[in-house]
């Protein structure tokens, strides 16, 4: 309890004591009180002892001043503030003109025992008006007094306590009666209880039952579901990035987490990897993707995604959602069936930027539809159809969609069946394709024909900067040629090559530490195993595939002369 509410809880119990051994007396003198004769008695005195004053001045200017000063005298008393409401100053209460000089304390002292309500009563007459009963209590309405002699109000009229309810509004002329204030409002509680509530403390209940990071929701549906909650995800639910690859979820799990981050507005990459999520798990993931606009990345590679109902519901996702800029599909058994329903959604998903299809079952079918989509989409970046079974016709038509494309950057057709016929379309694009940066060709069953027509395409390209040419059925003077080609362009941006586990020559690796030289230290590449010299002259056996020779001594003198102007 404050110390201000200590010192009143005894100052009223002190009080209490001394009403205790009064209480019949005053109840006896108000009972036998008649205010209005008792005031006008005590006018009459007033007015009887105003010619007294007059006769004892003998000017008249003296006369003026004293009766002025015995007015104000008779006002003063008149008005004097009562600290104490006791037996010694109660009739002074009953005859005084207003009730300004009455405690404030004191009305709410008499209307909250019963045993004062005969003095309530007595007060009550001195209002000016009556409230009826089913109106708000009475308000005690001091009389207007002139400003120039109306006393200035007591100190404790104007003060409220910082542990009191402010129940009195004092302004120049009026006081709010504090009793129709409790009366009016019974449900506030007592100043001097120790166990009540204020609004900071509520708030502050409130605010620590609101959990916004949504760990107590995900722990309610947890509960409901009768799984166990992950760990991992309640820790980083905050974060930008939530990795839960691998996990082993079930629907169910999937259900609560996908609930939990549809009001999260902190996790923008959600990757859900290798969870064998089937069509239920993703209707959930659709729902979260449709009411969260945040999550802009969105992995859900190695699962069983494809076919019926699941790739419907990454079709609808795909076609409202209007923030998802990256998503990884690889390894969900997509199929030939599947791939019309997703060209149209990807299609319709203009904000798509990064696509990864890779480790499907697209096949040669396929192909035409792919090629298409690539070729007329003005948005996507990236593409990813790696592991896959694109080959023969279907592989033509894919090499001239990213020939065609203006946009796309960075392309990975690795392990598919290109051929030769498709080999020779993809030196096309890498000559063509002037915003194609990264272009993986790897496995593709290219042989040495198409590494010279790649080399060619290098050799006016500006744009492209890595290039993955591994495990094709390219000799080394497939390889020798390329490097050529790059030494020769001065324009090239190729930092990258790939040619692991291509045997090459002598020649080749001395071509392309001249390369790294010439890039100032920012050039790699992987190579297979160099031939020995003396191995050298096989090549001109019958086991060997021959090379066009001409072109392969032209690229050398090209190459050369770019060495020469260097140094």
């Amino acid at each position: 309890m404050p110390v201000k509410s200590q010192q009143r809880a005894q100052t009223d119990a002190v009080r209490t004591l001394g009403r205790a051994t009064t209480l019949s007396t005053i109840s006896s003198r108000t009972a036998e009180s008649t205010p209005p004769s008792t005031t006008g008695s005590t006018k009459r005195n007033v007015t009887q002892a105003r010619p007294k004053t007059d006769d004892n001045k003998s000017t008249s200017s003296g006369s003026v001043s004293v009766e002025n000063h015995s007015q104000a005298s008779i006002r003063s008393k008149q008005l004097k503030i009562i600290a104490e409401v006791d037996e010694t100053n109660i009739d002074e209460i009953f005859t005084s003109s207003g009730l300004t000089n009455v405690p404030k304390t004191f009305f709410t002292e008499i209307q909250q025992d019963q045993i004062y309500e005969t003095i309530f009563h007595e007060l009550q007459k001195k209002l000016p008006h009556r409230n009826p009963p089913n109106q708000a209590p009475p308000e005690i309405v001091l009389p207007a007094q002139d400003s120039e002699h109306q006393p200035p109000l007591s100190p404790h009229l104007l003060t409220v306590d910082d542990d009191e309810e402010e129940v009195f509004d004092t302004d120049a002329n009026m006081i709010d009666d504090e009793t129709s204030s409790i009366a009016s409002s019974e449900s506030i509680p007592s100043p001097t209880q120790d166990d009540y509530d204020t609004d900071i403390e509520s708030e502050a209940v409130i605010h620590e039952d609101h959990d916004i990071t949504g760990r107590t929701q995900y722990r309610e549906l947890c509960t409901q579901s009768k799984i166990i909650p992950c760990s991992y995800f309640m820790a980083h639910i905050e974060d930008k990035e939530m990795t839960l690859r691998y996990h082993q979820f079930s629907t169910d799990d999937i259900r609560a987490i996908t609930k939990t981050l549809c009001s999260n507005l902190s996790v923008e990459r959600l990757y859900l990897d290798g969870n064998y999520l089937q069509q239920q798990a993703a209707k959930y993931v659709s729902r979260l993707l449709l009411v969260n606009d945040f999550i802009t990345e969105l992995s859900l590679a190695d699962n069983r995604i494809g076919g019926g109902e699941g790739t419907k519901e990454i079709c609808k996702m795909l076609t409202l959602n209007r923030n998802l800029k990256k998503i990884n599909l690889s390894a969900n058994r997509f199929n030939g069936l599947d791939i019309p329903q997703l060209v149209e959604a990807f299609e319709q998903c203009k904000t798509l930027r990064e696509l990864d299809l890779s480790h499907n079952f697209f096949g040669e079918d396929c192909g035409k539809v792919l090629g298409t989509y690539i070729s007329g989409n003005d948005s996507l970046e990236s593409i990813d159809l790696s592991w896959n079974n694109i080959r023969g016709r279907g592989a033509i038509d894919v090499a001239n969609g990213i020939k065609d494309n203006v946009r796309l950057k960075r392309c990975n057709i690795e392990m598919n069946g290109f051929g030769p016929e498709g080999g020779q379309i993809l030196g096309a694009c890498i000559k063509q394709n002037g915003a194609l940066e990264e272009f993986n060709i790897s496995g593709n069953r290219l042989n040495t024909s198409n590494a010279f027509a790649i080399a060619l395409g290098v050799l006016s390209n500006d744009s492209l900067q890595i290039l993955k040419i591994a495990d094709n059925q390219i000799n080394s003077d497939g390889a020798l040629a390329i490097f050529l080609c790059i030494k020769a362009n001065e324009s090239s941006l190729l930092r990258e090559v790939d040619f692991s586990h291509t045997v090459v020559t002598q020649e080749t690796a001395d071509i392309c530490e001249d390369i790294v030289k010439l890039k100032n230290d920012k050039f790699r590449y992987r190579t297979g195993k160099i031939t020995p010299k003396i191995l050298q002259p096989n090549s001109a056996s019958d086991c060997y595939i021959k090379t066009d020779q001409d072109l392969l001594n032209k690229l050398r003198s090209n190459a050369a002369k770019v060495k020469a102007h260097v140094l």
